[in-house]
C-alpha cells in the first residue's frame, strides 16, 4: 500500500501493517523512529533521553527534532479533532478505508473507546 500522496509521488510502497508492530513498514531508521514515538507517547522522559542519545549520531539533530515533533503533534492533533466531534467526511472515509483497516486506526477513535470503556 502506498502512504497516500507521498508514496505515489516517490513511487514507493510501504507496509502499513508495520504501524501495528506486525512487520516492518520499510522506512529508513525505522527502529529509531518507532522507539522515539513510543517514548513520546509513553511520556517516559528517561527512555526518551536514552533514545535521543542513540538517535542523534545516527540520524542527526534535524531528523531527531522532526521525529519528536511529529510524534508529539499527532497525539495533539487527534485530541483536537476528536474534541470537536467532527466526523470524517464521506470522501475521506471512503478513500482511507483500506488504510484504516490495515493500521487499526479506528480503534483509537473516541467513539470506539466509548463503546469499550463507556
Amino acid at each position: 500500500m502506498l502512504l497516500r500522496r507521498s508514496g505515489e509521488n516517490s513511487e514507493e510502497s510501504y507496509n502499513l501493517a508495520g504501524v501495528l508492530g506486525e512487520a516492518e513498514v520499510g522506512v529508513e531508521d525505522e527502529d529509531l523512529l518507532v522507539a522515539i514515538a513510543e517514548a513520546v507517547f509513553a511520556g517516559d522522559s528517561v527512555e526518551l533521553t536514552r533514545v535521543r542519545a542513540e538517535a542523534l549520531p545516527r540520524i542527526g539533530a534535524e531528523k531527531l527534532v522532526d521525529a519528536i515533533g511529529i510524534a508529539s503533534g499527532f497525539n495533539g492533533i487527534t485530541k483536537v479533532a476528536n474534541a470537536t466531534g467532527i466526523p470524517l467526511d464521506a470522501r475521506t472515509e471512503e478513500v482511507t478505508e483500506d488504510m484504516r483497516q490495515q493500521t487499526g486506526i479506528d480503534d483509537y477513535s473516541e467513539s470506539h473507546k466509548s463503546s469499550i470503556y463507556g
